[in-house]
């Protein structure tokens, strides 16, 4: 799959894979690459996938796109060629392997809304929400507290389910799902983070890990422990494995958390608020530590954040506001 490099002042900012054959650049939440700076059209550019070849356009900027030096309208990408968007510079890296390839789409909502009660109120938690979520995407839904993002992540995660519209995990409709599938879908397909870590204080960090995988009927004891190791191994935990939560630190209770969310190898990785309760230094290493596995393992992660550190690390921030998304 082809790539952008994204560098700004020659700092090296991000590097995101073009996971889908139609990628608009801008600063517009609908934007799957987000420039933010003001330099920057909300509509800046696109990137098409057309019979196997890549072709970057600009959608009418008010500064233009160039193209190794040269202002351009339409033109086709070749490997290591250098786009210059207001004051980024972007370089495209295609892979040739599998160049033609987008990556399928492993999330879909479709004019999703939410409705609690509350006393003899009805508040509105999400409304007329779609989104669409390709697999291997690192993407952050953004957004003040109240604004539905932990909701809509809840939606997704299938630990909640949506007043009207419909969810696609997988190509599937949970909507129509029976308890025990949810589980079994929540158990093999999706892993979750959160904020406050949620490990059983009573277990060690190697059986907090291996935990799920105990409701993994299928999993052999010896695979089991295979992937215990290396998960743990994976989050740097390693000499730490029968340590209990209470015996290690902030940031190890969450790279604990982050272990056990892959131990399973999901397809997806929800992470709520995953840096609120770490401190700068430790919030860092963390996100670089999942950046790093969305890279290597391919595993699409979803966050719902407030924190600029997450959405400058986001392959793409889909803000919401009133539990709407922001145009």
């Amino acid at each position: 799959m082809a790539s952008l490099l994204i560098r700004q002042d020659q700092q090296i900012l991000r590097n995101i894979r073009l996971y889908t054959a139609d990628l608009k650049i801008g600063r517009a939440s609908e934007c799957e690459i987000q420039l933010s700076d003001p330099g920057v059209s909300r509509k800046h550019a696109r990137i098409t996938l057309v019979d196997g070849l890549y072709y970057v356009e600009d959608l009418g900027s008010r500064r233009g796109v160039f193209l190794n030096g040269e202002k351009i309208q339409r033109a086709q990408l070749q490997s290591g060629d250098k786009l210059a968007i207001h004051n980024f510079q972007l370089e495209f890296v295609a892979d040739e392997g599998n160049a033609a390839e987008p990556a399928a789409v492993i999330v879909e909502v479709r004019a999703v809304g939410k409705e609690y009660a509350l006393g003899k109120q009805i508040v509105t938690a999400l409304r007329n929400i779609s989104l669409t979520i390709r697999k291997g995407e690192f993407m952050a839904l953004a957004g003040p507290s109240g604004s539905g993002k932990s909701t809509l992540l809840n939606l997704i995660g299938c630990i909640d389910t949506p007043t009207s519209g419909s969810i696609l995990i997988e190509g599937q409709d949970i909507s129509g799902k029976t308890p025990d599938e949810l589980a079994d879908l929540r158990l093999n397909t999706l892993g979750f983070v959160f904020q406050t870590f949620n490990l059983l204080p009573v277990l060690s960090a190697w059986e907090n890990v291996e935990y799920p995988l105990l409701q993994q009927r299928d999993v052999a004891k010896k695979t089991r422990q295979e992937r215990v190791r290396h998960y743990l191994n994976v989050v740097g935990l390693e000499p730490y494995a029968h340590h209990r939560p209470n015996e290690l630190s902030g940031g190890q209770r969450q790279r604990v958390a982050i272990a056990r969310a892959l131990a399973t190898r999901p397809s997806i990785v929800l992470a709520d608020e995953p840096t609120a309760n770490l401190d700068h230094k430790t919030g860092e290493g963390i996100l670089r530590l999942m950046k790093d596995l969305n890279q290597e393992e391919g595993t699409t992660f979803i966050f719902s954040t407030h924190d600029a550190r997450v959405m400058e690390m986001a392959d793409r921030v889909i803000e919401l506001a009133d539990g709407q998304i922001m145009e």
